[in-house]
Formats: C-alpha cells, sequence, structure tokens
C-alpha cells in the first residue's frame, strides 16, 4: 500500500488526475528496449507501469457488483425494518477494514456507517444511500396499489438476461453494492487515498409518514420515512466535505430535486340509504369534481413551475425538476355495505414543490381551486388539510469541485460527458435535498432509469453492466476529491 510520503507527490493538477503514479528508472531505462518496432515489457514492468486508476478500475468485477447487490435485495428491508440490511453493511464494511457505526435513530433502527480512512490532509467523500425499499413486498401494505404482487416486488433477487430483479434493485440497492464494489477495488489494489471515503446505509428515506385515516390509523415506524437517517446522518457527527447519492438518474448529475406537500381534501356531502338517494349528497360523486379540477390545476401548476425554474437557473443542464401533481389516494363510504352513500370522501394529493417554494403558498392555490368547485356546485363542500411537507434543494454552487470530479468520471466511463438531466429524473425527492441543506455540498448520480421500453410493471431492475459502470465513476469520484488538498479545495469555495 502506499504510504503517506508517496501520496503527498501526487500532483493535483486536473492533467495529472488519473495519471498520478510517476515513471520509475526502471521503466525509463525499459522503454528504449523494443521489438519489431514495439515495445516489450516483462509483468513486473507492467505492473510498475500501471496507474492508480488502472489498478483499481482493474479490481471492480461485474460477479462480485452482481452478488453483492443480489444479497442485499434478499435481506427483506422496509421502513422502519431495516436493521437486519443495517447488521449485513456494518459486516461487509469490517470486512473491508473501514471503520464502523452504528448510529442509533430510534429502537431497532440505525444509520449503518463505513469510513475508509485516509493518511490525511485530503478532501472527504460521502455515498450516501437508503436501505429502506419503496414496498414491503408484503401483499397485504402493497397490492392496493400494485394491482398484481409480480415476483420483483418481492425482497427475493432473480436475473433476467443481464438485468437484476428484485425489490430495492434500483431503490437503491444497486447504489449500496456498487459503493461497497468501488470501495473494495481500493482495498484490493491496495491504493490509499489521503482524504476519508465514507459509505453511509441509512434508514427512513422512503416518502412516507404516519397519517390518521377515516378507517384506520397508519401509525409507527413503518411510516416513518421522508428522509429521518439522513438527517440525522448530518447532524450527529457524520460530516465530509462533498457527498453524492446514488438514486437513480442513468448516471447522469442531478444538481436539484424538488420537494413536497400532502394535503388531505375532504369533500362533505350528506349520507342516506340507495332506496332514498335524492334525498342525500353523494360525497364520492361530488369528489369526482374536485378530481377533475385538480387535474387541470395540476397541469397547469407543473408547467408553470418547471419553465419558472428553468428560467431561474439560465437552462442550466443540471438543474431540471418537473414538479408533478397527484392524486394518490381515496377512501370514502363502507365496501361491505354500498347501500348507503357516504356523507364524506378524502382525497389524497401530492403536490411537488421547487426548492425554497414555501407550502402555504401551494395550500393557498389549492383553497382558490376547490373555492372555484364550490361555486360552480353550492351542494359541494370542503376542507383541506396540509399533513406533510418535505423541502426540496438544490447544490447552492454550480462549479462546485464535485461537479468536475463527477463529470470527469463518467466521461471516462461512458466515453462522453453528462448531458441534460431528463425530465424523468426531475420529480423525485431524495437524501440530497438533506446534506445540501445542511451544508455538505451534494449531487445525485446512479445507475439505472425506469424508461418505458424496459419498465412493464413487474418490479424493479438494473441492467448489471450499469452497475459495473456506477461504482467505477464512484471510484474515480474518490481518486480525485479525496487526493486534493483540503484546505486549498475548502479556500476556493
Amino acid at each position: 500500500m502506499k504510504g503517506p510520503s508517496e501520496s503527498a507527490e501526487r500532483s493535483l493538477s486536473t492533467a495529472s488526475l488519473y495519471n498520478a503514479r510517476p515513471a520509475s528508472d526502471k521503466w525509463r531505462s525499459h522503454v528504449e528496449k523494443h521489438h519489431n518496432g514495439r515495445y516489450t515489457r516483462t509483468p513486473d514492468e507492467r505492473e510498475e507501469a500501471m496507474t492508480d486508476t488502472d489498478r483499481v478500475l482493474s479490481c471492480i468485477d461485474l460477479e462480485g457488483a452482481r452478488r453483492t447487490l443480489m444479497e442485499m435485495i434478499d435481506i427483506s428491508s422496509p421502513t422502519g425494518g431495516e436493521a437486519a440490511m443495517g447488521d449485513y453493511m456494518i459486516e461487509r464494511y469490517r470486512g473491508l477494514g473501514m471503520a464502523t457505526r452504528r448510529l442509533e435513530v430510534e429502537d431497532n433502527r440505525f444509520n449503518a456507517i463505513g469510513v475508509l480512512k485516509g493518511t490525511g490532509g485530503g478532501a472527504s467523500l460521502m455515498f450516501d444511500g437508503h436501505m429502506d425499499t419503496s414496498l414491503t413486498g408484503q401483499e397485504e401494505h402493497d397490492i392496493s396499489v400494485l394491482g398484481e404482487m409480480h415476483e420483483g416486488f418481492r425482497p427475493k433477487a432473480f436475473r433476467d438476461d443481464h438485468f437484476i430483479r428484485g425489490l430495492g434493485a434500483w431503490n437503491m440497492k444497486h447504489s449500496l453494492a456498487a459503493y461497497v464494489a468501488a470501495v473494495e477495488a481500493f482495498v484490493k489494489a491496495g491504493v490509499q487515498l489521503k482524504g476519508d471515503v465514507v459509505i453511509a446505509g441509512v434508514v427512513g428515506e422512503i416518502e412516507k409518514t404516519p397519517v390518521p385515516t377515516l378507517i384506520k390509523a397508519y401509525t409507527g415506524a413503518l411510516y416513518r420515512g421522508a428522509g429521518l437517517g439522513s438527517r440525522y446522518v448530518a447532524t450527529h457527527g457524520v460530516r465530509t466535505d462533498y457527498a453524492i447519492v446514488g438514486e437513480l438518474n442513468d448516471l447522469h448529475i442531478t444538481a436539484a430535486h424538488p420537494g413536497y406537500c400532502w394535503f388531505k381534501i375532504s369533500v362533505i356531502g350528506h349520507f342516506t340509504r340507495t332506496t332514498a338517494i335524492a334525498r342525500g349528497v353523494n360525497a364520492v360523486k361530488k369528489a369526482a369534481r374536485v378530481i377533475d379540477a385538480l387535474d387541470l390545476w395540476g397541469s397547469s401548476y407543473t408547467q408553470r413551475e418547471a419553465q419558472a425554474y428553468t428560467a431561474q437557473k439560465n437552462q442550466h443542464p443540471y438543474y431540471v425538476i418537473k414538479p408533478n401533481v397527484n392524486i394518490g389516494a381515496i377512501e370514502g363510504g363502507w365496501p361491505y355495505k354500498p347501500t348507503w352513500s357516504t356523507a364524506i370522501c378524502n382525497l389524497y394529493v401530492d403536490v411537488r414543490t421547487l426548492p425554497g417554494k414555501d407550502p402555504l403558498d401551494v395550500l393557498e392555490e389549492l383553497e382558490e381551486v376547490l373555492a372555484g368547485v364550490r361555486r360552480q356546485d353550492p351542494q359541494i363542500q370542503t376542507r383541506v388539510e396540509m399533513y406533510m411537507s418535505n423541502p426540496g434543494g438544490e447544490l447552492a454552487n454550480p462549479g462546485s469541485y464535485l461537479v468536475g470530479a463527477a463529470e470527469r468520471a463518467i466521461e471516462q466511463v461512458k466515453g462522453s460527458k453528462p448531458g441534460r438531466v431528463p425530465e424523468e429524473f426531475g420529480s423525485y425527492w431524495c437524501d440530497m435535498n438533506i446534506l445540501n441543506r445542511l451544508g455538505i455540498e451534494s449531487i445525485t448520480v446512479g445507475p439505472g432509469n425506469e424508461r418505458e421500453s424496459r419498465f412493464d410493471g413487474k418490479g424493479e431492475y438494473v441492467d448489471e453492466r450499469e452497475l459495473v459502470d456506477a461504482a467505477k465513476v464512484y471510484a474515480l469520484c474518490c481518486l480525485d476529491i479525496c487526493n486534493q488538498n483540503r484546505a486549498q479545495l475548502k479556500g476556493k469555495r
């Protein structure tokens, strides 16, 4: 392994970032030898000629990354039930010689922190990824949304051609596996960095919150997400200069994500029976008119806010937000006794928001929409309540060294610089928002996508080749960032 003195000799110029190892006298004498006009090298000399980049990248292998991801998928880790996944991460860290920390968030829930210590003086980089999955993998919880429990929505990995499928494959155990593969490559290659590399496997990122409803109260750890773990990381001593969140974005660079507000809109009627239906006001039927009005407003809101943000950011390719609006749930009446028309029907609405958007402004707009519906139909009564708000976030400095490092890494792996972030990645919230708001410069760079050509509704998936590409990008970012002089970088911010 390299010692501190040798690491200190590395040039920190951009041109030499990926060719840091100086040529030896032995190699200089050897280049004078050739056979038939071509240089010849012994195995020892070929090893001597390799750069740190060559060594590290050569240690990232498809089979190992695939095995790690499939092991992770096989561990059930719904929100609130991440402990087994946390144990797995801690054991993998220990196997790599990383310092470990179980950062308790609440009973039986902890963030799994691993640190690959540097030799000193370099900038530090965190790879943040949530361990909880979007779904539980259990029919009793998931079937009402999915409609059918395909195998790809269960915590059991399987291969489908060159795709790995199973719950968590793209959200976001794929990146956790790529983080591990990148760090493992440094250990295998015997290459040390000046700055620390941190992997933070966090709990409770999934967008959910406890909420009482007409039928039941959704309470407990299963519903405590919305960035719980990363918020705890950044406020309980796990600090780095930079961070990368590996949420899926087809290895683009995302420097901004929307926030969201959730609203319960209650449509009030007057109950009656089927036999006297003319005397009642059916809240379910009236809710249909409210839904139409919300759809119309939502389309206009999304277009208007997206255009405003694009103009605000001067069409910067990494700042792309499409703040969608979705009516995600509806409840009312008795399924076991539809002979009564219900007096109340609740709609649950998700509104995505731009960074800095005041949720109260969204609430005011919704109230105006509902007032318009009431004017058109005096029988409709409504009330609206905001029960969740989670702000958007963005990288304050588009010229951050982090962005340049990611550009160089992606270009080396993919053959071209990342382009404009596709709109399909412009509507999800992620932990990058929290880290940026709490002072850690962060971007999103992750493998995978969910385009129509492959999203068949039968479960999560990731192309295993993209898994390897991601690990290489993460390793190159480490070589770049963590070998920079921290004091110099901090002075340029």
